[in-house]
C-alpha cells in the first residue's frame, strides 16, 4: 500500500501500488473534472505531483498527446494516467476542480467602531471649458476646479488618467467625477459616477484567501468569497514555498502569479455578486504574513528564509495596481500593510488593529491560530510579539486520517468514560476524515478519559474494542469503516497524538516565553482572544486539557474570527486606522523565539499534557475525571 496525500483538501488516503492517481482522488471521497470517464481522452483530470522524488509510471501517450513540455517540467500529469508507486503528495489545480463551496472557514470577525475617513475619495466637478480667454492647459484647469471642491492644496494626476484626459473632459462636456487616492488624482471619469466607489481588502492566508468588496462611501462590507491558496501545490508550509522561491527569479514568479491571478479571480466574483464594474475599485488592501507579503510584491525571500530573518521593507508600501497586473481601476493603489518581522507580518498588524490591544490598560493574549500562530501579550504600556511555529497538524496535515474543515470532516468530538465516541461532520454527511477541531478534542477526550497518558501513548492495558494496534502502531477507531464514505475506519494514532503535542508545545511555549518577559503569570491575565479562523471552531475547555491555550476561566476566552481581514477593512475606511497600524508595527516588541534561552526549557516541558508543571493548570485538572 501507497500513501496519497492530496491537496488543497488536505486528504490522505492508502492505496495499492500501481494505482492510478484518479482512483486515489475518488477513493478519497473527492472530485475531479474527468469529462472522458478516466479513458485519458479529455486531458482534464490534470494534477501537480508536488513531491517529485515520489515513483510514477512514465508519461502515457496520452498524457505525451495532452500536457505540453512546460506543464511536463511543472509536475503536471492526467490523473486517469499516473500510476503511483511510492508515498507520493498531489496538488489538484484550479482548472481541474469541481468547485468546492463547502469549505467551513471564516470570512468575517470582530472590528472596533472606526470613523469613515478613507484615503479615496471621489468628487463632482464642473469644469469651465476653454476659451480664446481662458487658455489654460486640461490639467491647469482640471486641478484649479478641484481644489475648490475637494480643498487640497497640492494635486498630482496618475499617468494613466494624464494620458485619457483631454478625450475623457471633452466627451464628458466638462462634467466629470475625480477620484483622489490621498492627493493623487488616480481616475476621471465623465458624469456622476459619485455612489460607485469601491475598495477591496484581502487576507492572503497560507492556507486560503479571503477577500472583502467594501463600499468606501458608506463603509459597507457589500462582498465577501475566499479560495484556496494556490501556491499549496508548492508546499504546505511557508518555509518549502520560500526554498522553492528562492531558487530562481522565475520560480518566484510563478508563485506571484498564482496568487495574483487567485486574486483576480476573486475581485470578479465580488464584484459579479452586487453588479459592480472592476473599474470602480480604487484601493486594495493586503495583509498577510511576511513570505506571503513578498510573494505577492514579487520581493526576494532569500534573506527572510535565513536568521536573521530580515524582511526587505517592513513599512506600509503602495505599488499601482496595473503594475502588479490585479484587475481594478487603472489607477487604482495597492497598499500592503507594514510587517513587524520575519514571521510576524501584515496580518498579525490587522489583527491588533482589529481588536485594540494596543489601547488597552489591562494585560491581554491575543493568540492567531494557525502554520505559524502569532501570539502578542501585553498591554498599552508594552506588548511582545512573537511566532511560534505550530506547524500544519492542527489544519489537518500531518495526520493520516486528517483532512481540511470542508464537507464529510468529522468536526467534534466526545469520548465516554468506556472509550465509546460520539461525533459530529461538517455537512452532515458521512465522514471521510477528521479537522483539526476534532483532533484537539480527540487528545483531549483521550486524556480526560485516562485512556492516554501524560506524554500522549495509549495505555495498552486497557481493554476497549476501539484501541488496537495497527500498521503503523497503537491507534484508536473514531469512526468505524461502515460508518464513512470511503468503507475505512478513521482512527487516530499514537503518532498523530504526538504531532499534536507538538504543535501545541510551540503554542505554549511562546506563551509562556512572552508571560515570562512580562514578568506576567496567567493570573495576571484578564482576557484570551483567539482570532483567526481555525480559533473560532476549536472547544476552548478541549484546548485547555491539552495546553493550546492558558489554563483562564471560559468567560475570559473570547473568539473573535477572522480579524485580520477586518483590520484591512479598517485600513480601508479610515486614514487614521492606517495610520494606527504603522504604530503598532514601530511599537510592539518582536520575541525570536529560537534564540530566547528559556524557549527550549518552555518546549521540553509543554511535550506533557497539558504541562509539566500541572499547577499552572489548577482549573482544568479539577475539571478532570479521576
Amino acid at each position: 500500500m501507497v500513501l496519497v496525500a492530496i491537496e488543497p483538501y488536505g486528504s490522505r488516503v492508502e492505496v495499492s501500488e500501481g494505482s492510478t492517481l484518479l482512483h486515489a482522488i475518488r477513493l478519497a471521497g473527492l472530485s475531479i473534472t474527468s469529462l472522458c470517464g478516466g479513458f485519458g481522452l479529455c486531458g482534464k483530470c490534470r494534477v501537480v505531483v508536488i513531491s517529485r522524488s515520489s515513483k510514477l509510471s512514465e508519461l502515457s501517450q496520452s498524457e505525451v498527446r495532452r500536457l505540453n513540455d512546460s506543464e511536463v517540467k511543472a509536475g503536471y500529469r492526467l490523473a486517469c494516467q499516473a500510476r503511483v508507486f511510492s508515498d507520493v503528495t498531489i496538488y489538484i489545480p484550479v482548472e481541474s476542480r469541481v468547485r468546492v463551496k463547502d469549505r467551513k472557514a471564516v470570512t468575517r470577525g470582530f472590528m472596533r467602531e472606526v470613523k469613515l475617513k478613507p484615503l479615496v475619495r471621489k468628487f463632482k466637478v464642473q469644469l469651465p471649458p476653454p476659451s480664446l480667454r481662458d487658455q489654460r492647459p486640461d490639467l491647469d484647469r482640471l486641478i484649479d476646479s478641484l481644489k475648490a471642491v475637494a480643498e487640497v492644496s497640492e494635486v498630482v494626476v496618475d499617468y494613466e488618467s494624464l494620458k485619457n484626459l483631454p478625450t475623457t473632459l471633452r466627451e464628458a462636456n466638462w462634467s466629470i467625477s475625480c477620484v483622489l487616492h490621498g492627493r493623487e488624482v488616480v481616475s476621471v471619469e465623465p458624469g456622476n459616477t459619485f455612489s460607485e466607489s469601491y475598495g477591496v481588502a484581502v487576507d492572503v492566508g497560507t492556507s486560503k484567501i479571503v477577500i472583502h468588496l467594501v463600499d468606501l462611501t458608506t463603509g459597507e462590507i457589500r462582498a465577501v468569497d475566499l479560495a484556496e491558496n494556490p501556491q499549496l501545490a508548492y508546499g504546505e508550509d511557508i518555509v518549502s514555498r520560500m526554498t522553492f522561491a528562492n531558487v530562481s527569479e522565475d520560480n518566484l514568479r510563478i508563485l506571484q502569479l498564482l496568487l495574483i491571478n487567485s486574486i483576480n479571480e476573486l475581485v470578479e466574483r465580488v464584484c459579479k455578486q452586487v453588479g459592480a464594474s472592476v473599474d470602480r475599485i480604487y484601493e486594495i488592501i493586503v495583509v498577510g504574513n511576511t513570505a506571503m507579503h513578498h510573494f505577492l510584491l514579487g520581493l526576494k525571500t532569500k534573506h527572510l528564509s535565513a536568521s536573521p530573518f530580515t524582511p526587505v521593507v517592513g513599512r506600509s508600501i503602495s505599488i499601482k495596481a496595473r503594475d502588479l497586473g490585479i484587475k481594478s481601476n487603472i489607477g487604482a493603489v495597492v497598499t500592503a500593510l507594514p510587517v513587524i518581522a520575519g514571521f510576524v507580518g501584515a496580518d498579525a498588524v490587522a489583527d491588533a488593529l482589529a481588536t485594540g490591544i494596543l489601547s488597552r490598560e489591562d494585560n491581554v493574549i491575543l493568540l492567531d491560530i494557525g502554520t505559524n500562530t502569532e501570539i502578542f501579550v501585553g498591554n498599552s504600556e508594552r506588548m511582545l510579539v512573537c511566532s511560534a511555529p505550530s506547524g500544519p497538524a492542527l489544519e489537518g496535515a500531518h495526520i493520516r486520517h486528517g483532512m481540511k474543515a470542508i464537507n464529510g470532516a468529522i468536526e467534534e468530538v466526545s469520548i465516554s468514560s468506556e472509550g465509546e465516541v460520539e461525533y459530529s461532520v461538517i455537512g452532515d454527511v458521512k465522514p471521510r476524515g477528521i479537522c483539526g477541531s476534532a483532533i484537539i478534542d480527540v487528545v483531549a477526550e483521550l486524556y480526560r478519559n485516562n485512556l492516554i497518558d501524560s506524554r500522549g501513548r495509549f495505555r495498552k492495558n486497557l481493554e476497549l474494542k476501539r484501541l488496537r494496534r495497527g500498521v503503523n502502531g497503537w491507534e484508536y477507531v473514531i469512526a468505524w469503516s461502515d460508518e464513512t464514505s470511503m468503507g475505512k475506519d478513521i482512527v487516530v494514532s499514537e503518532k498523530d497524538i504526538n504531532e499534536v503535542i507538538l504543535a501545541k508545545a510551540a503554542i505554549y511555549s511562546g506563551i509562556s516565553v512572552l508571560l515570562r518577559r512580562r514578568g506576567l503569570s496567567e493570573r495576571d491575565i484578564s482576557e484570551v482572544i483567539v482570532a483567526g479562523s481555525f480559533g473560532t471552531h476549536i472547544n476552548p475547555f478541549s484546548a485547555k486539557i491539552i495546553g493550546i491555550i492558558p489554563d483562564v476561566p471560559d468567560n475570559k476566552v473570547k473568539f473573535v474570527g477572522n480579524t485580520a481581514i477586518m483590520g484591512a477593512d479598517m485600513a480601508l475606511l479610515s486614514v487614521d486606522s492606517r495610520s494606527e497600524a504603522e504604530r503598532i508595527a514601530r511599537a510592539v516588541e518582536y520575541v525570536e523565539l529560537s534564540a530566547d534561552p528559556y524557549f527550549n526549557e518552555e518546549f521540553l516541558s509543554a511535550l506533557i499534557i497539558p504541562h509539566k508543571n500541572e499547577e499552572r493548570f489548577a482549573l482544568t485538572k479539577s475539571l478532570l475525571i479521576k
